[in-house]
């Protein structure tokens, strides 16, 4: 029995299994499907260049409505308060995005702070 001549370019195993790793599509697909942040305002890479966030808080959803690239392309049904934006932004700008909506503002400690001074000065007379 004759066997077949061999074709130039190597094995077509090892070319199948260089594209096909699953290592390899399982790193790419949690890259790709991390989300990043709490329920109330969290970011995912949509596609390369193109981000989502998902939000369940109204003043987070005005928020994300006010910026000019993003537009919303989900929201709830079901009763819910439910927004989903996306836009056009890579994953890093994203989740500093999601960080600065998310950090704790001044006022608190503003007004804390206020009612420090007119309880002393208030004392003091």
């Amino acid at each position: 029995m004759k066997k077949p001549p061999k074709k130039a370019g190597g094995s077509a195993n090892a070319a199948h299994q260089k594209l096909t790793s699953a290592q390899r599509l399982l790193t790419t697909a949690q890259k790709i499907n991390d989300t990043f942040g709490p329920p109330e305002l969290c970011t995912w890479r949509y596609e390369p260049g193109v981000c989502r966030f998902q939000t369940t808080s109204p003043e987070l959803g005005r928020k994300l409505n006010r910026r000019a690239g993003a537009r919303l392309v989900g929201w709830s049904v079901n009763g819910r308060y439910l927004r989903i934006f996306q836009e056009e932004i890579e994953l890093w700008r994203a989740k500093n995005l999601v960080k600065r909506y998310l950090k704790v503002t001044n006022a608190a400690f503003s007004v804390h702070a206020s009612r420090l001074e007119a309880s002393k000065s208030g004392g003091d007379q």
